[in-house]
């Protein structure tokens, strides 16, 4: 078949023309189902034992046998389900048989993207979860709800902002470059960004398979690296009559922001606070009695009986404003999510759709975000014509929290803990008064004149191609492509405080923006597998392409003409009088990837199998003297369960140990698609326009490598109602991406390089049973962890790097290791601060040289979760909770609430500053106000935590002969998320990506109510 025939029927097959069968018919149908949900099973083994012939179901669950294996036993089995076995008797050519799901068991179909097949058939470091899950937590970012279920997989939430994605890491952080450690996703085939997740509809999904290790991830080369997520889309299934099944899923609630660590300063606590701060600029101490004087014009004057009768009055009046700012600032939002799919499934064809829609206020009023989801997936078998087509389709709406991780007014939860107590945000006619640090009244007026808007289009469409052209090769194709359009509008609104404020004409400010972002990834090889005896090889061959264009284009306006602040005809022309120019930007850049992959295994029936693999990347990012590298992977597993000295070992049911080996890269740490040439920018010189050097470039720029080691062994007892798993690797990565600093003579401050390594070693465990399996009761619990120990063993001619103020990468300790001046207290004689100098010796003098390095890092070397799920009949409770150990941050917001010197005394504070040092003899954590407070390893703060992360209650309802007409199944369920936190943080919630708290959005509590209907 030439490539025209083969593009005609895909055309046909894209358009729904019926395709007529193609190759060979086989006389013999065997449909593979699964026993309790009738859905079709794809992948099942079905071996003819009479003819020692195997097969493997297709994507509609059936096999096609020859005729001549009439008469004979076969014998059906499949990773997950109890095997089973018929006799094909004569003259009957249609055959179903039903499998009966076999609950922990260690097998399972493992699909890495560009191949599939049973778990025990696989030698990498692979871990799976069925997406149902994760798809009806409230969450708009699906990866957040990953948190604890993976062993080595670590998510953390750095926002509460609807839809903000969390931060993944896998087995560590392999890079200094953190942004660049995420691991890469595949949606169906497709490469797709970590910022996509809020577009995503989980409903949508089948599977989430993680894959750690070389030999699971060297398949994808320069892109492995970090870790592979592959998610993998529902197919269509009918029930057992062939009707088609229609569900519906919706669910309510709301979310809140847990407070239980509050401990901020009423009005009446204020106000003595200030009186002990003896300060004539603050109420407390200005109007109190036992202050004689006041102040006038700068001078000190003694008061009269009038100034007291007057400072009284103004005393009682502000003890009459006591605002819980929490209150004013904050909100319960709602959530609501619906989500209807229609799935068919017929003997060649099936069908999956779905249309969902998402809708969630955040807690602070100026955030949310709205989803519309469209999926459709198709999957055609025609002969040896094997087709699918799945198209994702989404738009979101977002409204976006102003200066989130930042201290300033514009922030508002920084404003929950700025705002005084007895600020009042009203005048006597119910306007708000904003103005200098009136920092509650200034976000009010935030959330009304400021509006930040995004909107978001994206597509994820992929085809499979598969077309058998002998009893062993196959001809097999994935394209696909990944477009993203992000449209963000910014307005600050004229004729407001925040408008004022504009540098440029003080009439607010109109910003647009557009960014575009696609990639396409295309791919054709063979398949070859070939079975004999007790012996099975497959072995791929693929030619790959991958391109991604990124385009950016925007504008900021200003000027703006009341009533018209909402577009961009109310922007004044600017010009050089009146000082309105607007600023425009954009940008355009692509790189491409082309590759060779070969992959391998061979497999001596379930007992050994050995895989390697090999691939060929070549980068455009990558000068040419390096732009092509190899990467490959081996490794081998050895089912102990087949072997005879373990089947006498009757509370042992399943063993299996693997091992591997291998070299993976990391593309995407590269300071630009062109980061390695000599770059220029547009400027002027002399009146004249001009090109000025912004980057020295450096033509021996090189991929970073990633070599891997893991041994690692999965076992279940007592019929697998226990099973468990254990892993070791050691993870090195060589020619770690590093801005070099150059001499000023140069004239550029830095050039990327590549230096130094650093070493990621742990282990991973996971341990699930059964601890009550009964008819109609079940008690499942599960823990899993893992243990990483981050290493930098080499910065190249450099000991050390100081990253920012207070971390600092040093050869011997891990990434990002804080690096602080140490806290000593405070001298109770003088009430003065008191720091260790770099010998450890107190000194009253704050002198950052004295940094050394202190208690740990950001990234927690140990994290994990517990699983609890408990059945009774139609009821199911589940609970999910998640920890780490080992974490710590630097706490900035617990300095600007404890500190009482001038800079920070505006600041409303803790309750604990009532105990501040004020005369000899006082035992006090807290300083004198007169001294100057500054950052500390005192801020320096644990940020471990366990957490009830997920509580799920569900109820089938008994279907009886009423409702079984109507409906299938019908369930109620509720649940609540980020429910309890047992920490000893100092703030709403230790959660976060980073290692500096800075009043980051906080992550909600929610709560919600669903209901489940099949019909």
């Amino acid at each position: 078949m030439n490539f025209r025939s083969l593009l005609t029927i895909s055309l046909l097959f894209a358009s729904g023309i019926p395709l007529r069968t193609i190759g060979q018919e086989k006389n013999i149908t065997v449909t593979v189902k699964d026993e309790k949900t009738n859905e079709l099973i794809r992948g099942a083994t079905v071996t003819d034992a009479t003819h020692s012939q195997s097969y493997i179901s297709d994507q509609s669950g059936r096999i096609y046998l020859p005729a001549s294996s009439s008469l004979s036993r076969i014998v059906v089995s499949m990773l997950g389900y109890q095997t089973e076995q018929l006799i094909l008797k004569e003259g009957k050519s249609e055959w179903t048989i039903s499998l009966l799901s076999q609950e922990n068991d260690l097998s399972e179909v493992v699909v890495t993207g560009y191949t599939k097949q049973s778990r025990i058939h696989t030698t990498g470091a692979v871990s799976s979860l069925p997406a149902e899950g994760i798809a009806r937590i409230p969450v708009a970012s699906f990866d957040q709800s990953l948190q604890g279920q993976i062993p080595g997989l670590y998510v953390a939430s750095p926002s509460g902002q609807p839809g903000a994605p969390g931060r993944i890491t896998l087995r560590g952080i392999g890079s200094i470059q953190d942004e660049n450690s995420a691991p890469l996703y595949i949606l169906d085939g497709v490469p797709i960004s970590a910022g996509s997740f809020s577009t995503l509809n989980p409903q949508s999904f089948e599977n989430i398979t993680v894959l750690k290790d070389a030999a699971a991830t060297a398949q994808y080369g320069s892109r492995g690296a970090n870790g592979v997520i592959v998610i993998t889309s529902k197919k269509g299934n009918s029930w057992e009559n062939g009707t088609p099944r229609i569900s519906y899923t919706g669910q309510f609630g709301y979310a809140s922001v847990n407070n239980s660590k509050w401990n901020m300063m009423n009005t009446q606590e204020r106000l003595l606070f200030e009186e002990r701060l003896q300060d004539h600029n603050f109420p407390g101490w200005a109007h109190s009695r036992n202050n004689p004087n006041k102040l006038v014009n700068g001078t000190l004057i003694p008061k009269t009986e009038k100034d007291f009768q007057e400072g009284d009055e103004k005393l009682a009046s502000l003890r009459g404003i006591d605002n819980d700012w929490r209150k004013l600032l904050l909100r319960n939002g709602t959530t609501n999510a619906h989500d209807v799919s229609y799935s068919l499934g017929r003997e060649n064809t099936q069908i999956f759709s779905s249309l969902s829609y998402f809708n969630q206020e955040g807690v602070l009023y100026n955030s949310g975000l709205e989803r519309i989801n469209l999926t459709n997936n198709i999957a055609h078998q025609s002969g040896r014509l094997s087709l699918t087509l799945n198209v994702n389709l989404a738009t979101t709406k977002s409204k976006i929290s102003e200066s989130d991780f930042d201290v300033s007014e514009t922030n508002p939860v920084a404003s929950l803990y700025f705002a005084l107590p007895y600020e009042n945000p009203y005048d006597k006619d119910g306007n708000l008064t904003p103005g200098p640090n009136r920092f509650g009244t200034n976000a009010l007026s935030m959330y009304r004149d400021v509006d930040r808007r995004e909107r978001q289009y994206k597509s994820v469409v992929t085809g499979n191609f598969s077309y058998t052209m002998t009893e062993h090769l196959k001809l097999t194709s994935t394209s696909g492509v990944d477009f993203q359009q992000i449209n963000g509008k910014h307005i600050i609104k004229p004729d407001t405080y925040f408008g004022d404020l504009v540098e440029q004409g003080g009439q607010g400010s109109y910003t647009s923006n557009t960014n575009n972002y696609f990639s396409l990834v295309s791919n054709i090889g063979f398949n070859y597998s070939r079975r004999w005896d007790n012996h099975f090889i497959e072995a791929i061959g693929l030619g790959e392409i991958n391109k991604q264009k990124i385009s950016s284009q925007g504008f900021t306006g200003y000027g703006l003409v009341p009533g018209l602040s909402q577009t961009p005809g109310g922007i004044t022309p600017g010009t050089a009088e009146n000082n309105l120019i607007p600023q425009l930007s954009g940008g355009l850049s692509e790189n491409a990837l082309v590759s060779q992959i070969g992959l391998l295994r061979y497999s001596n029936g379930n007992r050994f199998t050995i895989t390697g693999s090999l691939r060929r990347d070549g980068s455009s990012r990558v000068p040419e003297s390096n732009r092509y590298k190899y990467f490959y992977a081996g490794g081998a597993s050895w089912n102990l369960g087949e072997e005879e000295f373990v089947k006498a070992i009757p509370a042992i049911s399943t063993w299996r140990l693997r091992a591997s080996y291998g070299l993976t890269g990391n593309a995407a740490g590269f300071a630009s698609d062109f980061g390695y040439r000599r770059l220029y920018a547009v400027s002027h010189y002399a009146g004249q326009n001009a090109f000025v050097p912004v980057s020295a470039g450096n033509p021996n720029y090189n991929w970073e490598m990633n070599r891997v080691t893991d041994i690692g062994t999965e076992i279940g007892f007592l019929n697998n109602r226990i099973t468990a798993e254990f892993d070791f690797y050691n993870r090195v990565t060589s020619n770690l991406f590093v801005d070099r600093t150059l001499s000023m003579t140069s004239g550029f401050e830095s050039v990327p390089d590549n230096m130094g390594k650093i070493r990621n070693r742990g282990a991973e465990f996971g341990l699930s049973g059964d601890l009550i399996r009964k008819d109609d009761f079940f008690i499942r619990l599960g823990v899993n962890g893992s243990y990483n120990r981050n290493r930098i063993l080499s910065l190249g001619d450099e000991e050390e790097i100081v990253t920012e103020d207070y971390s600092i990468h040093r050869v011997g300790q891990p990434l990002g290791h804080f690096y602080m001046v140490r806290w000593a207290g405070v001298d109770p004689q003088t009430g003065a601060p008191q720091y260790l100098d770099a010998d450890g010796e107190i000194t009253s003098t704050f002198d950052p040289e004295n940094a050394v390095l202190v208690k740990g890092s950001f990234d927690p070397p140990l994290k994990g979760g517990f699983t609890a799920r408990v059945g009774y009949k139609g009821l199911q409770v589940s609970a999910l909770f998640t920890y780490i150990k080992g974490m710590y941050r630097l706490n900035t917001g617990e300095l600007y609430r404890t500190s009482a010197d001038a800079n920070y005394r505006i600041y409303n504070q803790s309750r604990d500053m009532l105990d501040f040092w004020q005369q000899p003899g006082d035992q006090s954590n807290n300083p004198s106000p007169q001294y100057e407070r500054f950052m500390t390893d005192r801020e320096l703060h644990s940020a471990d935590y366990i957490k009830l992360r997920n509580l799920q209650v569900n109820y089938s309802i008994p279907m009886g002969n009423k409702l079984s007409k109507y409906c299938r199944e019908i369930s109620v369920f509720g649940q609540g998320q980020n429910l309890v936190t047992w920490t000893k943080w100092k703030g709403q919630d230790p959660e976060d990506d980073n290692n500096w708290y800075q009043y980051e959005y906080p992550l909600p509590r929610t709560y919600t109510l669903g209901l489940h209907v099949k019909f």
